[in-house]
């Protein structure tokens, strides 16, 4: 009956999704999403080069829009003020200068060919051909219209809110680690954009951070700039020639769709696939200082055991994955391997409830695969982790069933020494 009243509520949510959608972008008042400021892990140790080192950010409150700036909401602005975007401005000047090869003449946030309009049917598909010069001529035009400050959020802003800010699961893209849950990109789009707000939104409510589109930030982009960074409210570098671009897009690949993945482009460029999303200050977050991060309980015993074993790891023998109820041990393991970037590990499943010794041995080595396969989601080189499937060989006495019995279903992780 639960299932069923689900079910019936999903279906519900998606019908009128849509139309509620539809209801705010009529007005000039975009959706916004409080964010609560506070501290976060901002990168990757084992992204691209230029997502390294992964290092404490703290960002001040903010809100950012729930969805990104659709064609109907653009149209408004030009009709309001006769703007021409960069990528019309380059298709004019191609008419009398042919090295202008970079223009596109008849594709433009209106248009997707000479003379062949966008409909206004799909005034809910996020504009697009936009460049981070454009982006920022519509903020300021929204903010006289409004009477309150939008401009485009800053790369940390963007990373905090796409990873779910306080409310963090610690996903791969924003919102899931699966992709086709919650991003438009190369193998399921079509190779086009799709109206906002149709994939799963992540922690916050926000739709489209990963995937769609790819997103303006305000930061002028460096790719040594993480080694570097102020830890409060970072905003890049003062001067520079290219832009961040966050998000990835309806044409990317799933790496390109992590939170932590970062592109860049020269500000008066717009590609097919760029777009852009609203920023907003909002009062600044008290300071305080932050505690001592304590050195979890799992870094504690390996360190000093070289061994932990684990009994909280569900495992769905169907789809050999590990599932969703241990994301924050498998996070806890991936933070350690973050921070440990030179240890290896070995993951040895045990199993005593197949009926078979051979049954043992073959789940349990599914079962220290797949989580193998979740750290891998999550940056860790396979390299890195060996497996084992140890079946029932190996019951250990503090280990019981409710009525006595030693059992196996466990992981034991074995922590190699430092790799050189």
């Amino acid at each position: 009956m639960y299932r069923k009243s689900l079910l019936l509520a999903s279906f519900v949510m998606a019908l009128y999704q849509p139309i509620a959608i539809a209801q705010q972008k009529s007005s000039n008042q975009p959706e916004m999403i409080f964010i609560n400021g506070g501290t976060f892990n901002m990168g990757s140790n084992t992204g691209g080069s230029d997502e390294k080192p992964m290092h404490e950010v703290f960002v001040d409150n903010f809100s950012i829009c729930k969805y990104e700036v659709t064609i109907g909401e653009f149209r408004r602005f030009v009709k309001d003020t006769k703007y021409v975007t960069d990528a019309e401005k380059l298709a004019e000047l191609y008419k009398t200068d042919l090295s202008q090869t970079k223009a596109r003449p008849g594709k433009n946030w209106h248009s997707i060919s000479i003379g062949v309009e966008i409909p206004e049917k799909d005034s809910m598909l996020p504009v697009s051909f936009i460049s981070w010069n454009d982006a920022n001529a519509y903020c300021d035009w929204l903010s006289k219209q409004t009477s309150k400050t939008y401009r485009i959020p800053t790369a940390a802003e963007w990373e905090f809110a796409a990873r779910g800010g306080t409310k963090s699961g610690h996903f791969i893209y924003s919102g899931s680690n699966i992709a086709e849950e919650v991003a438009w990109f190369s193998k399921n789009a079509g190779f086009k954009s799709h109206n906002i707000g149709t994939k799963r939104a992540n922690e916050l409510g926000i739709y489209d951070m990963s995937g769609n589109m790819q997103e303006w930030c305000y930061d002028w982009y460096n790719a040594y700039y993480y080694t570097d960074s102020p830890k409060e409210n970072p905003r890049g570098p003062d001067q520079g020639r290219r832009k961040v671009v966050r998000g990835g897009s309806w044409g990317s690949a799933e790496t390109s769709l992590r939170t932590t993945y970062r592109n860049n482009d020269f500000p008066n460029s717009s590609q097919a696939d760029f777009g852009f999303r609203l920023a907003r200050t909002e009062t600044p977050a008290p300071k305080v200082t932050a505690p001592v991060k304590d050195e979890s309980a799992m870094k504690k015993e390996l360190d000093s055991k070289g061994f932990i074993n684990i009994y909280g790891i569900y495992f769905d023998p169907g789809s050999a994955k590990v599932k969703a109820e241990s994301t924050p041990v498998i996070h806890e393991l991936t933070e350690f391997l973050n921070e440990e970037i030179k240890v290896s590990i070995v993951i040895e499943g045990h199993t005593d409830n197949t009926g078979t010794a051979d049954g043992n041995l073959k789940l349990s080595m599914k079962r220290a695969e797949a989580i193998r396969d979740a750290l891998v989601e999550r940056g860790i080189e396979d390299k890195r982790i060996q497996c084992k499937g140890l079946g029932d060989t190996q019951p250990i006495a503090e280990n019981k069933t409710s009525d006595g019995r030693k059992q196996n279903r466990r992981v034991t992780i074995k922590k190699l020494s430092d790799t050189k």
